[in-house]
């Protein structure tokens, strides 16, 4: 009988903090799943750390070559053999109702495509900084509320779980996207497919001293967030209560990318600045301006 829920890990280096991860999902209450690792050419013991949990569910896959991020999570995608699949980060952890609670969703509301969770934010002790829930209320959402909340470019979540189906129809992650290749595909799923969300956080993302010692590159990811929202704007099949939107999330990005050159201005950083507007002026901001 086929598995019901493939979780798919992709890794890079992850050795110090993998195994939290899998033992989170080892320990879930719903146990009809696949755990599949995909590593991107680690340099460090990622195979030893996942080899020494001996469970059958879990496949292990090591890229010969580093592809980058999405391209790696396509990877651990292509892999799921389930009926439901989920893309886990490999610092991020799954609590121990998730998976039985999205399952459900999608077993009861065939119409739903995908589901997301609220979800905890905490320190490399377990100690909670926060919760974050995007909607207010558990259950299905309003489109036009999820498509505010992803052209902010603030995260979803940690973990979503999605039919196969509905992931090959709409396609897997796109690699020109970068690491906000997320929010494009969830885009393309909210474009088909409705959103079913927990507003109780099942799931937790940790912050530790590698996630936050990247510094985001104001130029590149201004560029790969005109280029998502240009392209959601310029699909023809895009509805007109979500084309009513696009004022509002072009002032939001252009909101933030000001605020993010006036951290640069602060570090003397002119050349950055320079470059970003660069890119304003360049890939343009939405048929509004």
């Amino acid at each position: 009988m086929a598995t019901r829920v493939s979780v798919c890990i992709p890794s890079y280096n992850a050795s110090r903090l993998i195994g939290k991860t899998i033992a989170s999902v080892l320990n879930s209450t719903y146990s009809d799943f696949e755990l599949i690792v995909n590593d991107d050419a680690s340099t460090d013991d990622t195979r030893e750390v996942v080899s020494s949990f001996h469970d059958e569910r879990i496949r292990f896959f090591r890229n010969e070559t580093n592809l980058g991020v999405p391209a790696n999570w396509n990877r651990a995608l292509e892999r799921a053999s389930g009926e439901f699949i989920g893309l886990l980060n490999h610092d991020d952890l799954l609590g121990l109702s998730w998976l039985t609670f999205a399952v459900h969703a999608l077993e009861k509301y065939l119409h739903i495509g995908w589901v997301a969770t609220a979800f905890r934010v905490s320190n490399e002790n377990d100690q909670t900084l926060q919760i974050i829930s995007r909607f207010p209320h558990t259950g299905e959402q309003n489109r036009r509320d999820v498509f505010l909340c992803l052209a902010q470019f603030i995260g979803l979540g940690p973990f979503y779980l999605v039919r196969r189906q509905v992931l090959q129809d709409v396609g897997y992650y796109d690699v020109c996207a970068g690491p906000s290749a997320d929010t494009d595909l969830f885009l393309r799923l909210l474009l088909k497919y409705p959103l079913y969300y927990s507003s109780y956080p099942h799931v937790t993302k940790r912050q530790h001293s590698s996630n936050l010692a990247r510094q985001a590159n104001l130029p590149e990811t201004t560029a790969r967030c005109l280029t998502i929202l240009n392209k959601a704007f310029s699909n023809t099949n895009l509805p007109q209560e979500l084309r009513d939107c696009e004022r509002t999330c072009f002032i939001h990005l252009y909101r933030q990318v000001v605020a993010g050159a006036k951290v640069l201005l602060e570090r003397g950083d002119l050349e950055s600045i320079q470059r970003t507007f660069h890119v304003l002026s360049s890939v343009g901001y939405g048929s509004w301006q």
